[in-house]
């Protein structure tokens, strides 16, 4: 029973490696492609949006941490340096946010679009300008009127505010 076991993990353990590898050499591959001025696949445009998908989702409660700290405290410092080190261990993050963040819709295809649209309510997803960012499942087609100008720089303020916590 106890052979069985251990044979078992080993297969799970063979199985996750490969997975993992599989996807880092997919990107690596679409990296090239990229860098090459290839054209990408719906496939390949899925590789992109997973990997940032995937980044924003480990950013995420680092973000939210800083975010919620009061401004200026040290311990954001701190954080910052983690994102940064999580990023570093992305290494298309930059390549990646700036070919989605360019890409026409019509290139995606839909599945693609619903795959974007799922992760544009995370910060550190490179939403591309089509995108629908949706936060709050309850509010779905709630529409937010805005003004056209902020007169009282109370929206100024408070835009200048989340770019210094989040590092912009």
């Amino acid at each position: 029973m106890k052979k069985c076991f251990s044979i078992l993990f080993a297969a799970l353990a063979a199985v996750i490696m490969f997975a993992s590898c599989s996807k880092a050499d997919q990107a690596s591959e679409v990296a090239r492609k990229i860098e090459a001025g290839d054209t990408l696949t719906q496939a390949e445009y899925t590789t992109v949006i997973d990997y940032l998908g995937d980044f924003a989702q480990k950013a995420q409660p680092i973000q939210d941490k800083i975010n919620n700290l009061p401004y200026g405290d040290p311990q954001a410092t701190d954080l910052q340096k983690e994102l940064s080190a999580l990023k570093e261990k992305n290494g298309y993050f930059d390549l990646f946010k700036s070919v989605l963040e360019s890409a026409p819709q019509s290139s995606l295809g839909a599945d693609n679009v619903a795959l974007v649209n799922k992760y544009a309510g995370y910060e550190w997803f490179a939403s591309p300008s089509w995108a629908t960012i949706q936060t709050d499942p309850e509010a779905a087609g709630l529409e937010v009127q805005t003004p056209d100008s902020d007169t009282t720089g109370v929206v100024a303020g408070a835009v200048d505010e989340l770019k210094i916590k989040s590092g912009l």
